[in-house]
């Protein structure tokens, strides 16, 4: 269920970044810039369990994911004369889904999707010319996830709010003029344990994962 490709795609962006390290490094241009970003979104295959879900029998829960899109907007606000930065992002993420029970019984025509906020902070190593390297973690908060299917009979959503997860991100900005810039970045995200709660009903999915993996562009504005 969980993917080593995830903790090895991380490890190389790390390493990637080893050869820019300086102690003496800060960012350049000190203060706010906005960023959106659009990317895509990895994740791996789910289990869980369903319960008192109407039609469908109790027990294991097979939830087969496609890759999907993640569309994002950061805050980021770089202190003077230091490498560290602060960020306030939102993004919404749906990666496509296929989900069938014990029993046979599937939910098809679905997705399995976020709407999440973070605060993160992030350390930006030595600039070489255009490029600054920079490595990232922080603390999301999850406004809605849901797990939703929809066929001729109309659409069923299995749903969880207010958990708390963690992130860890690098990336290389690359600037464009003073302001101006490119941001790439691989993040992933982790919230384990989550049960879903079905709407307008009493069945519950429960002991789901979310670890996405995003890689993401996007372009910074400096105001």
């Amino acid at each position: 269920m969980k993917t080593p490709r995830h903790f090895i795609l991380i490890k190389l962006m790390l390493l990637s970044c080893t050869p820019f390290a300086s102690q003496n490094g800060f960012a350049e241009d000190a203060g706010w810039s906005v960023v959106p970003y659009v990317g895509s979104s990895q994740i791996g295959d789910q289990s869980g369990v369903i319960g008192r879900a109407q039609d469908i029998s109790d027990g294991p829960l097979d939830v087969q994911l496609d890759d999907g899109f993640v569309a994002g907007l950061g805050l980021r606000y770089d202190y003077k004369n230091s490498p560290w930065s602060a960020e306030f992002s939102w993004e919404y993420r749906s990666n496509d889904s296929s989900t069938t029970a014990s029993d046979g019984t599937e939910l098809p025509g679905g997705n399995y999707a976020s709407n999440i906020f973070a605060i993160n902070g992030r350390y930006a190593f030595s600039r070489k010319g255009a490029v600054t390297p920079w490595l990232g973690s922080g603390l999301m908060y999850v406004q809605e996830i849901d797990l939703d299917s929809e066929n001729v009979d109309g659409e069923r959503s299995f749903s969880s709010s207010g958990a708390i997860g963690l992130q860890f991100m690098a990336g290389i900005d690359y600037s464009l003029s003073s302001r101006f810039y490119l941001s790439s970045e691989l993040r992933y995200s982790s919230i384990t344990g989550i049960d879903l709660d079905e709407e307008g009903g009493v069945g519950r999915i429960a002991n789901l994962d979310y670890q996405p993996l995003t890689l993401g562009v996007g372009v910074g504005f400096r105001f």
